[in-house]
């Protein structure tokens, strides 16, 4: 599998050094309130998003970081609201487990740690990616007598099947579904490369890039994880290059740019350039009609059309319209 490449920040990376942890803690990041109701309903209902959720796990970052190499990334934690007339705080601590080893004691030793720094309340979740992997869903410890037991939920990405999946509108539904699809095809790229063509058009279709970021944010997710070799990367770049093309994107941005980067990367440049353009476009329409206001005036004033052309800067032609329409 040493052919199976991502492109990405610039770099080649062999499938297995690809950093899935981050990747996964990057989109629950852009969707926390989708995962939380997809994944714990329960929970979802008693907090108050109205106060929005604030990441937290910055302010323990050496303490609840793997030491691994390539996992420098926290686990998330996230700072909620909870409904109720005194308006209570808890912590919800999200773990991604994808390489196979138990979390159970680092989900106790960063369960500890929240808690010793502000007593909060503390919800703590395993999302396991896996395809193989059973997660424990506690930690027990004991020792004559002296004994520690902790508990903490457990999900997998097969708790929830394809069509269900499918058939949800929620978006992070989506996300669970490339992981399902990416443990499925581990060993088989060109199958990899159905599902991920697949997803991209579901996407596509039900979050249009133009109307809104949550297209762009699920594309970029899905590009990371759903890696393909050189010949079907290619294959799918002409096959994606239709899409961008009924969105009004003009590829010819990339090759400008001289840089390796994600269709997901693409697609937010595009969208924000696109609004910066808007804004461009609204300060040039507005400056136009200051100008075409100072000419009434100004012709109102008596002041010859010679005049209001070169203080104004409109043609010959266009004071005349103006003038016309008043």
């Amino acid at each position: 599998m040493n052919d199976l490449l991502l492109v990405n920040e610039g770099k080649m990376y062999d499938a297995y050094e690809i950093d899935f942890d981050r990747h996964w803690k990057e989109v629950i990041t852009d969707f926390f309130d989708e995962f939380l109701l997809l994944v714990e309903p329960h929970l979802f209902e008693k907090i108050d998003f109205f106060n929005k959720p604030q990441p937290i796990e910055q302010e323990l970052y050496p303490l609840a970081s793997k030491q691994k190499k390539g996992k420098n990334i926290a686990d998330k934690i996230f700072l909620v609201t909870l409904k109720g007339r005194k308006k209570a705080q808890a912590a919800i601590h999200i773990e991604i487990q994808g390489d196979g080893q138990d979390v159970s004691e680092r989900m106790l030793k960063t369960y500890y740690k929240i808690f010793d720094k502000d007593r909060k309340n503390i919800f703590s979740i395993v999302l396991v990616t896996h395809p193989l992997y059973r997660q424990l869903s506690k930690f027990h410890h004991q020792f004559y007598g002296t004994s520690i037991l902790f508990r903490f939920q457990v999900h997998h990405l097969f708790d929830f099947s394809e069509i269900q999946l499918l058939k949800s509108n929620n978006p992070f539904a989506l996300a669970l579904l490339a992981g399902q699809y990416q443990a499925k095809t581990r060993t088989n790229p060109e199958e990899r490369y159905t599902y991920k063509l697949k997803l991209t058009e579901i996407i596509k279709e039900r979050y249009p890039f133009d109307e809104s970021v949550i297209g762009i944010k699920l594309l970029k997710f899905v590009d990371n994880i759903l890696y393909l070799p050189h010949e079907l990367n290619e294959q799918y770049i002409q096959e994606v290059y239709q899409i961008f093309n009924k969105e009004g994107m003009d590829m010819a941005q990339a090759e400008k740019t001289k840089e390796i980067i994600t269709f997901g990367e693409l697609l937010e440049r595009w969208k924000k350039e696109g609004k910066e353009e808007g804004i461009e476009e609204g300060k040039r329409e507005g400056q136009f009609l200051e100008r075409r206001k100072m000419a009434q005036k100004m012709a109102n004033a008596g002041l010859d059309i010679e005049t209001i052309i070169s203080l104004t800067g409109f043609s010959d032609d266009e004071i005349k319209q103006i003038l016309k329409e008043g």
